[in-house]
């Protein structure tokens, strides 16, 4: 299946997400977005009998995103408060751990004309929500796994912390000794445990080297030197040794984490009108989109959750403002978009952001409106 747009920053396909999905590779984005069906039932495509029923609808699709995403990865739903609900527990069953709930507030603004408040029997609802999950390859059980020096010290992967604990056994010495070598209490820990661990500073590591030979049983390697460094390097090559594995450790699991960076000024409640003026597409009918979200909403998520020259996918496209927010990063922040939208109307009234307009030279979308 070719895509009906095709630009360096975005994909679009005019289909269903169930057509385009087997096509796309395992482990091709880092971050997915989706605002599929509410079921607010106002329109025939979003009705389902009941939550069962929804849930069935969203399981392949959501299969189907797990496997394009990648194994540590950021996936966004948007819902209402209802329907986000509703998929917390099939969303967490394929592996997801929800982080956070951000809320959409609209403002009083969103209510002009549409209700009757001596008739209305609840509180008019002025907000959407989008759950926020993530997954992560190097994730120890019990959570332990969101700390380097968690995973650092209990991960099989490691070598270098249970190297130090046979190093210090076979010279016949008690951890606590350890806190007399460096004169502190309760640092062992964090050397010789499994529980945040850490690789010893230069001087700490010296002054176990020196308490194991002065202390431990006699041998004629000297403690906490590798064999390969002995008799030449000793006690200075070893830790250099150690610490650049050590350094490559943290690297690896880095790598290994769902990226995030929290953006600066911003919480979990996001205050942002319905979109209007400039920025709302029209058709020939008025409205094009009755969903359509915030530009700033989209360009605020792929930039706190993917890296540079990362894919982004969107399942159900709508108005594709993961392609246009891609298309407006610079050429430092450049993503790929790709979106997958089956009504073709909407995405002919994006083209010509995605297909004429220069990349990164749009600015970034203000979060108080006014940019298509």
């Amino acid at each position: 299946m070719k895509p009906v747009i095709s630009t360096p920053r975005a994909e679009v396909y005019c289909a269903g997400f169930e057509d385009v999905a087997p096509t796309l590779a395992d482990g091709l984005a880092t971050l997915a977005v989706l605002d599929g069906p509410y079921n607010c039932r106002k329109a025939e495509w979003d009705k389902f009998p009941s939550w069962d029923a929804f849930r069935d609808w969203y399981r392949p699709h959501l299969e189907q995103v797990s496997r394009i995403l990648a194994p540590s990865a950021n996936l966004y739903v948007w819902g209402t408060d209802d329907s986000a609900s509703a998929l917390r527990e099939l969303v967490g069953s394929m592996g997801w751990t929800r982080r956070t709930r951000i809320i959409w507030d609209k403002g009083l603004g969103c209510m002009a004309g549409k209700i009757d408040t001596n008739a209305i029997r609840r509180f008019y609802d002025l907000t959407e929500v989008c759950d926020h999950y993530q997954r992560d390859e190097w994730t120890l059980s019990g959570g332990a796994g969101q700390t380097i020096a968690y995973t650092a010290g209990a991960d099989e992967r490691n070598w270098i912390r249970p190297w130090l604990c046979a190093e210090w056994d076979e010279a016949g010495l008690r951890r606590s000794q350890a806190d007399k070598a460096m004169g502190t209490n309760g640092m062992a820990g964090h050397y010789f445990g499994s529980s945040q661990w850490s690789l010893p500073t230069w001087d700490a590591y010296q002054q176990l080297a020196a308490y194991a030979q002065e202390h431990g049983a006699p041998r004629d390697r000297p403690y906490l030197v590798l064999e390969r460094f002995w008799p030449v390097g000793g006690l200075r090559a070893t830790y250099d040794h150690l610490r650049a594995e050590y350094d490559h450790l943290r690297a690896e699991y880095e790598a290994a984490r769902a990226y995030f960076q929290h953006p600066e000024g911003c919480g979990n409640v996001w205050r942002h009108p319905q979109v209007s003026g400039a920025e709302r597409l029209s058709g020939p009918d008025g409205t094009l989109h009755p969903c359509q979200k915030p530009l700033a909403f989209y360009d605020r998520l792929i930039r706190s959750s993917s890296r540079p020259g990362d894919v982004v996918l969107e399942p159900f496209g709508g108005t594709l403002r993961a392609a246009v927010a891609c298309q407006r990063l610079p050429a430092t922040e450049a993503r790929r978009a790709i979106c997958v939208e089956p009504h073709r109307p909407y995405i002919e009234a994006v083209r010509p952001s995605l297909e004429f307009q220069p990349v990164g030279t749009a600015g970034q979308p203000s979060l108080f409106g006014g940019e298509a």
